[in-house]
């Protein structure tokens, strides 16, 4: 029995013709698809198959495909592999699991009769699909290969490389938020081998192939000059890439000279620890507030619906009702709110709203709910002329949704007080008032011991102590550090959490300075200091509220790198990239400054066309930008071209 490594044939010229512009979660989707019906494809008649995952696969074709679209691909049932199954020994069955030992193990045991099933047989029919969501080690080949039972049922054997999940169109995420920390006592010197590296860190690149290769990308790598994790991380992806490409003859990747209009992409590995701020901000779009303020499990949140009941007297009965909504791209109202600030929200759904009420259809709604006399009907009576207008009542219902999971949003905002914390926030993180005033460390840190003082919840006082000291890169002296814990009055497990900020690179307390002299309120005259330079938003058109002003390092980053002005002495490539020195802008001050050029059009992530020395328009190309943004279960983004 041979595995086969590569995308089957099918599923490769599907993803070929699609180009670049196909969203990851798209290309993630067909390729489960052609999975399923690769497999029911090679079954007599109209079969139906079990389809039997371990939790990682369960996840991963839960976040894209989605469990109600099985049944069209002929699938009977979805089993666990890792709990007690019934048999079904007239059904084939597809295996789709994470390549690892207990997975493997449980398959094989399928199909080992003991003593009691001896005279049954193994659980399933006589045909079997297994499917690895990544690479499959050889010791777990050689054991599969050693149980005849299930090795001459065998139909395919195939890695899908698929071992990622997508949350969005264009983001990706490996689900190892319980792993063991990526952050070691003492970083890795980079003058070592790849082999040096964790298990756990090893997991992560190869999790990191498998995106690569269902993108059909085989990307320049880059990495942070300083960051010695990311090193370690972008020379071992590049030897298992490598691997990849070298043992896999008939996959394609965009830039390999055979598919027109395709550059190759360039991945850029960060750290935590080269943004330790930003996640620690309140920030105010409608999508972080939903993810930080209210109870959210992946897609699903449980939400207070607020229904009109029956009118007694001129007064209306309201009934608040527990209700669960997704919130993924299949809902239109979230895709197109997620990204705008809270306030701008609620105006745009309170439009939306308003704009229905006044078209034809509610026209044709308020003529229907007026009685003989024209008064208006009650609110029972409302609800049932809207049945005579499921169209009507299908939209408005979506954006009465949206409407009362964002006020539900500013009631936690307004209960936790957040605009007054915010402000705090913001001119710690970018060094300025919204009065564009450089305010004294001093003074900022007696509004923070008065925040503390009239803050009932610890974790927001933990809170807004790391931010303190992440944005200022450490306090000046130790008595500063001991007041301030003295205020925030901290449980030990929070104490702890807040000492973990310096395995990411940032001291509670600075090293110390001459003429320093130690305690807050009688010493430094210092000012606030922003967290980076381009901590402050560079247009006041992309936002007009205080509370947003603050700019985080990766957008900086990735706006420099969609327009081909990254460093290449600060952001190095493994290997020589492309024709550098040709592709830098006559004002580069580096003679490698840039090495890629993308249009607005192509990145999200671009910004507005630039221009030469003559004034003319420069027509810029490129690949896909892809970030990968390593530690704090964060959600890995793809700027696709």
């Amino acid at each position: 029995m041979a595995r086969r490594v590569s995308a089957n044939s099918s599923m490769m010229s599907s993803t070929a013709s699609s180009g670049p512009t196909q969203s990851l979660r798209d290309i993630v989707q067909e390729s489960l698809s052609n999975v399923l019906q690769n497999s029911t494809s090679q079954l007599p008649g109209d079969k139906w198959i079990v389809l039997v995952v371990d939790p990682q696969s369960l996840r991963v074709i839960s976040s894209s495909i989605g469990m109600y679209n099985l049944m069209e691909h002929h699938v009977s049932i979805v089993e666990d592999l890792m709990k007690k199954r019934a048999p079904f020994r007239d059904q084939a069955v597809l295996y789709l699991v994470e390549p690892n030992e207990e997975s493997v193990s449980r398959i094989i045991a399928d199909w080992t009769p003991n003593k009691a099933t001896l005279k049954q047989g193994p659980l399933y029919g006589n045909t079997a699909f297994l499917y690895f969501l990544g690479r499959l080690p050889d010791e777990l080949f050689a054991k599969i290969k050693a149980c005849k039972e299930l090795v001459k049922r065998v139909k395919i054997l195939q890695e899908v490389n698929l071992d990622f999940l997508t949350k969005e169109a264009q983001a990706f995420h490996f689900d190892m938020g319980r792993s063991p920390s990526i952050y070691p006592d003492l970083y890795l010197s980079k003058y070592q081998t790849a082999e040096n590296i964790s298990p756990m860190q090893e997991q992560m690149v190869q999790k990191l192939v498998t995106v690569c290769a269902t993108l059909n990308e085989y990307p320049h790598v880059r990495y942070p000059d300083e960051n010695e994790l990311c090193r370690n991380l972008a020379f071992v992806f590049q030897q298992k890439m490598n691997e990849f490409v070298g043992s896999n003859d008939s996959w394609w990747y965009n830039g390999d000279g055979l598919h027109p209009n395709s550059d190759r992409a360039t991945l850029l590995f960060m750290d935590r620890k080269d943004d330790c701020l930003s996640p620690l901000m309140h920030e105010f779009t409608y999508e972080a507030m939903v993810n930080d303020l209210l109870n959210i499990e992946d897609d699903r949140i449980t939400y207070n619906s607020i229904n009109a009941g029956t009118a007694k007297e001129g007064m209306t009965d309201e009934k608040t009702t527990k209700m669960d909504a997704l919130l993924n791209d299949n809902d239109e109202v979230w895709m197109e709110a997620r990204g705008m600030h809270i306030a701008d929200v609620i105006k745009v759904l309170s439009s939306r709203i308003r704009d229905i009420v006044d078209s034809n259809t509610g026209s044709t709604l308020n003529k229907a709910a007026k009685g003989k006399d024209g008064k208006a009907l009650s609110v029972s009576q409302m609800a049932k002329a809207l049945k005579a207008l499921p169209e009507y009542r299908e939209i408005m219902s979506k954006l009465s949704q949206h409407m009362q999971i964002a006020h539900q949003c500013m009631d936690v905002f307004t209960k936790q007080k957040l605009l007054d914390l915010s402000d705090l926030e913001q001119t710690l993180a970018t060094g300025k008032t919204d009065e564009d005033v450089v305010p004294t460390l001093k003074k900022i840190l007696g509004e923070v011991v008065t925040e503390f003082r009239g803050q009932p919840n610890s974790v927001m006082r933990l809170r807004l102590l790391a931010i303190v000291i992440v944005s200022q890169r450490g306090l000046e002296s130790q008595e500063q550090l001991d007041i301030l814990l003295a205020e925030a009055r901290l449980s030990e497990k929070e104490l702890n959490a807040l000492k973990n900020i310096e395995k990411l690179g940032c001291p509670l307390v600075r090293a110390p300075q001459t003429g320093a002299k130690g305690r807050m309120g009688k010493i430094r005259s210092s000012k606030v200091s922003a967290y980076h330079p381009d901590a402050i938003e560079s247009s006041s058109a992309e936002t007009e509220y205080v509370s947003s002003r603050y700019s985080c390092v990766l957008k900086a980053i990735m706006e420099k790198a969609a327009k081909g002005e990254l460093s290449v002495e600060e952001y190095p490539s493994v290997m020589p990239l492309p024709d550098a020195e040709g592709m830098l802008g006559p004002s580069s001050k580096s003679k490698a400054k840039s090495v890629r050029k993308m249009t607005s059009s192509s990145s999200k992530w671009a910004g507005s066309s630039s221009t030469n020395s003559q004034g003319a328009k420069k027509k810029a190309h490129g690949g896909r930008q892809i970030i990968f943004m390593a530690g704090g279960d964060v959600l890995f983004r793809v700027a696709c071209g």
